[in-house]
C-alpha cells in the first residue's frame, strides 16, 4: 500500500476564532500595530539606515465609534511584501527567523488586530508605489483585499501624511459591534503603562506620540520605572537538553510602597524579556497574590530566548502574554527564579517583623502624642493662616441657650482655613465634656472634630475655634457641634478664590492635584484681564521632567473673559508613582504655582488622622540614603535605623530607642523633618517666591527660622525630662 503524506494546514475557522480574541479591544490592537512599527525601525537601524523613530497613534471620535490609526515613517512596503506578509496567517515575516531584533514572533500581530476590528486597513508607501489594503472577516473566514495600487501620488500622500517611505493602518471601534470605545485619555493611561510598550515607549530612538484628531492636542507616550531599591542582581546560566547553557539576569528592587500586581499597566512584577528587550510576558510567578512581595518589580532577562522560538519550541504562549509553563525550558527557568523571589519574600518577612516589635509602648506613646499635637499646631500656626471669622463680628455677643457657634453663618473662600468661634456657658455645658464637631457637606472639611471643654481654661463664657475648609467652590453645608442634648449650628458658604486672582492675576484652580501614572487631569487657570491685558502670553512650564502639561504658552484673550476673568483649560500627567512637580505659569512678575503629586493609587484621607503629622516609624531598609523622610499619605516621619548615624545610638534592632541619646536624636530627626515640610508647604502656597529655582533656599531658610522657634518645644515634648534632669544633676552630659 502507498503512503499518503500531506501537511496540515490551518481551519480558516481556528484563525478566525484567534483573530475574534483581539476583537473589542482596541488597546491591545494599537499595541500590535505600534509595535510592527517598531520593528520596521529596528530592520532599518540594522542596516544602518537613518530613520527618525516616530510612531502616531491618531484618535477620534465619530459620534459613538472611535476611529483609531498607527502611523510609522519606516519601511514601507511593496506590493510583493504585502502578498508575503498577508497571504499567509502566521507566516514568519518580521524578520525575526533572520536574526534581525525584532519583536513580531508570530506573524499575527497586524493581520489579527485589524482583522479583528471594523474597517481594518494599510496604507503603504515605498520607493514611491502605493498599495492600500484591506483586511475583514467574511462568511466566517479572515480575507484580505488589496483595493489600491499605483504610483505614490502626492494627494494620497497628503492624506496619510506620509512623506517618504511608511505605513498607516487605519481601524473603527464601535460599541455596537466591537465593544467598549476607550476614551482619549484612557487610551493615553493603557498605552503608557502597557508592559508590551514598555521597551519602546523607554527607548531614545523611538518617540511615540498620540493624537488627538478632534482637538488637536498630542501627547508624548512616556513610562517611568517607580522609585525603589535593588534588592537582587545575578547572573546564573540554565542548562537545556541539546540547546546547552542559557544565560539568565535577574534584577529585583523593592518599592517604598506596594505595587500594582495585575493587569497588562501592573507597575509590579518582574518583566520577561529575551536578549533583544522583546517583552515575553510580566510576573512573579507564583507569588503573584503574595503580599509580602507587592512591592518587588525588576526584570529577567533570557538569553538565547530567540534560538528557541526558531527551533518552534511551544516556550511562549501565541498571544505573547508569557511563558507556557509546561514547557520543559520553563519547567527548569521558572522554579530557579521563584528561589530567589522566595528567598527576598523571607528577608521581606524579616524586616517587617522587626518594624512589628518597633511598636512604640504607652510611655512613648503619650511623649509623641504631645509632641505631634504641637507639631501640627505649628504647622497650622504657620503653614496655613487662619482667618478667624469672629473678628468680624460687632455688637454684643448673646448667647440665649448658653451654647453657640459665632458667626451663625458666613463664606468662605476656596483652600484657606477660616475660625469660627464656639462659645460655650460652663453652666450649660460641663466641664471635662466633649463637643463634637461634623458638618453636612463632605467637601467642607472640618479640622478640628472634638472639642474638650476643660477646666484649665476657667470657668463662664468659654471660647473655643472650630476650623473649616472648604474645598470647592459654590457648595453650602451646615457645621452642627453638639455636646449631650445641645446643639449649635451655622451656614457655610463656599465661594470662588477672588482675592488671590486679583492679586496676583492669576491662578490655578485647583491649586493641588493627584494623578496616577499617565492619568491626565485637567486643571484651570484662571486669569483677571485686568492685571493682565489681551495678547500677553503667559508662560507654563514643570520644575520635573516626568510631569507634563498640555500646553507652554497661552495668549490672553479678552474675548475668553467674563467678569474680568479668562478661563483656560490645560491638562497634566506624569510617569512614574511617587513623582512631585510644581508647575508655575508666569508673566512678568504676575505668576500662579499649581502642586502636583504622582500616586500608584488614589490616595484617601486617612481615617482618624487629624492634622499633618503622626507618631513616627521605623524602618529597617538595609542600605538606606538618608536618615529620615516624611510621608504625605500617612503623616508618618520615617526613621531609618540602618542609617550608620541612627544604628550608632538606636541600635540593629532600634533596642537602645528609650535611652537618653536615642531620644535626643529621635527628637532631632523629627524636628528637622517636620519643619522642613511646614517650611515646604509655607513657601507653596504662599505663591511670593520670584523664580522656582529659588524655592528650596526659602525653604530651607524658613525650616531654620522654625527650628529656632520651636525646636526647644519639640526636644521638651519628644525626650523624657525626668531621664534628662537625673542625667544632668549627675553630672552627665
Amino acid at each position: 500500500m502507498e503512503r499518503e503524506r500531506w501537511i496540515i494546514e490551518a481551519d480558516p475557522r481556528h484563525t478566525t476564532r484567534r483573530i475574534r480574541l483581539m476583537q473589542g479591544n482596541a488597546i491591545r490592537a494599537l499595541v500590535e500595530l505600534i509595535t510592527n512599527g517598531d520593528d520596521s525601525y529596528t530592520r532599518l537601524e540594522e542596516q544602518n539606515i537613518p530613520c527618525e523613530g516616530l510612531i502616531e497613534v491618531i484618535y477620534k471620535k465619530d459620534g459613538y465609534r472611535g476611529l483609531f490609526s498607527v502611523r510609522d515613517h519606516a519601511e514601507g512596503m511593496s506590493i510583493e511584501d504585502i502578498r508575503n506578509s498577508f497571504k499567509k496567517y502566521g507566516k514568519a515575516t518580521s524578520g525575526m527567523e533572520m536574526g534581525r531584533g525584532v519583536r513580531g514572533y508570530f506573524g499575527q500581530g497586524a493581520k489579527d488586530a485589524l482583522a479583528g476590528m471594523m474597517e481594518g486597513k494599510i496604507c503603504t508607501f515605498k520607493d514611491n508605489e502605493y498599495v492600500e489594503l484591506r483586511l475583514f472577516i467574511e462568511n466566517g473566514k479572515p480575507c484580505g483585499e488589496i483595493e489600491q495600487h499605483g504610483p505614490a501620488a502626492s494627494g494620497l500622500r497628503e492624506m496619510c501624511g506620509i512623506k517618504g517611505n511608511g505605513t498607516i493602518a487605519y481601524f473603527t471601534a464601535d460599541p455596537q459591534k466591537t465593544g467598549t470605545v476607550p476614551q482619549f485619555n484612557t487610551v493615553h493611561e493603557e498605552l503608557a503603562n502597557n508592559y508590551l510598550l514598555r521597551k519602546i515607549v523607554t527607548n531614545r530612538r523611538r518617540k511615540v506620540v498620540l493624537h488627538d484628531g478632534d482637538r488637536g492636542k498630542e501627547r508624548r507616550l512616556r513610562y517611568q520605572m517607580p522609585e525603589g531599591d535593588e534588592i537582587l542582581s545575578e547572573d546564573f546560566t540554565v542548562s537545556y537538553g541539546q540547546y546547552g547553557d542559557f544565560p539568565i539576569h535577574v534584577s529585583i528592587w523593592r518599592a517604598p510602597k506596594e505595587l500594582t500586581q495585575r493587569g497588562d499597566d501592573r507597575t509590579g512584577g518582574l518583566l520577561l524579556v529575551d536578549d533583544e528587550d522583546v517583552p515575553l510576558g510580566i510576573t512573579l510567578f507564583r507569588y503573584d497574590n503574595e503580599p509580602l512581595a507587592a512591592n518587588f518589580y525588576g526584570e529577567v532577562r533570557i538569553g538565547r530566548f530567540r534560538e528557541l522560538l526558531k527551533a518552534e519550541e511551544a516556550v511562549l504562549s501565541e498571544e505573547r502574554d508569557g511563558l507556557i509553563p509546561r514547557h520543559p525550558f520553563c519547567q527548569l527557568l521558572i522554579p530557579v527564579v521563584e528561589k530567589r523571589i522566595e528567598e527576598k519574600i523571607k528577608e521581606e518577612r524579616a524586616r517587617r517583623q522587626k518594624e512589628a516589635r518597633s511598636k512604640i509602648d504607652q510611655e512613648e506613646n503619650s511623649r509623641y502624642r504631645r509632641a505631634f499635637s504641637l507639631l501640627n499646631e505649628i504647622a497650622e500656626l504657620e503653614a496655613e493662616p487662619v482667618t478667624n471669622l469672629a473678628d468680624r463680628l460687632t455688637g454684643q455677643l448673646e448667647l440665649p441657650n448658653g451654647f453657640a457657634i459665632c458667626p451663625s453663618s458666613a463664606q468662605i473662600t476656596v483652600g484657606k482655613r477660616y475660625a469660627f468661634q464656639l462659645c460655650v456657658d460652663t453652666e450649660v455645658v460641663r466641664h471635662g465634656s466633649i463637643v463634637k464637631v461634623s458638618c453636612t457637606h463632605p467637601k467642607i472639611q472640618i479640622i478640628n472634630r472634638e472639642v474638650k471643654i476643660s477646666t484649665d481654661n476657667g470657668t463662664g463664657i468659654l471660647r473655643k475655634y472650630i476650623t473649616v475648609k472648604g474645598t470647592e467652590p459654590n457648595i453650602e453645608g451646615t457645621i452642627r457641634a453638639t455636646a449631650g442634648s445641645n446643639i449649635a449650628e451655622a451656614k457655610v458658604y463656599v465661594v470662588p478664590e477672588k482675592e488671590l486672582l486679583l492679586e496676583e492675576g492669576m491662578v490655578f484652580q485647583p491649586e493641588t492635584l493627584t494623578l496616577r501614572p499617565n492619568q491626565p487631569r485637567r486643571v484651570s487657570l484662571l486669569v483677571y484681564v485686568k492685571r493682565i491685558f489681551d495678547g500677553s502670553t503667559i508662560s507654563i512650564s514643570s520644575d520635573n521632567e516626568s510631569i507634563h502639561i498640555s500646553d507652554t504658552e497661552i495668549t490672553v484673550n479678552e474675548a475668553d473673559a467674563t467678569r474680568h476673568v479668562a478661563k483656560y483649560q490645560l491638562e497634566v500627567w506624569g510617569e512614574g508613582t511617587d513623582q512631585d512637580a510644581v508647575v508655575t505659569a508666569e508673566f512678568e512678575n504676575c505668576m500662579a504655582l499649581l502642586q502636583v503629586r504622582v500616586r500608584s493609587k488614589d490616595e484617601q484621607e486617612q481615617k482618624g488622622r487629624q492634622g499633618m503629622f503622626k507618631e513616627p516609624d521605623f524602618n529597617y531598609d538595609l542600605e538606606p540614603h538618608q536618615r529620615s523622610q516624611y510621608s504625605a499619605e500617612t503623616g508618618k516621619v520615617i526613621i531609618y535605623v540602618n542609617f550608620p548615624s541612627v544604628q550608632h545610638y538606636l541600635g540593629e534592632e532600634c533596642q537602645y530607642r528609650k535611652t537618653l541619646p536615642a531620644q535626643i536624636l529621635i527628637a532631632d530627626l523629627v524636628a528637622e523633618r517636620c519643619f522642613y515640610e511646614i517650611a515646604q508647604m509655607k513657601v507653596q502656597k504662599s505663591g511670593a517666591v520670584i523664580r522656582p529655582e529659588a524655592i528650596y533656599d526659602r525653604i530651607q531658610r524658613d525650616a531654620y527660622e522654625l527650628s529656632k522657634k520651636y525646636g526647644k518645644k519639640v526636644h521638651q515634648a519628644l525626650v523624657d525630662q525626668k531621664m534628662l534632669q537625673d542625667a544632668i544633676s549627675s553630672g552627665q552630659s
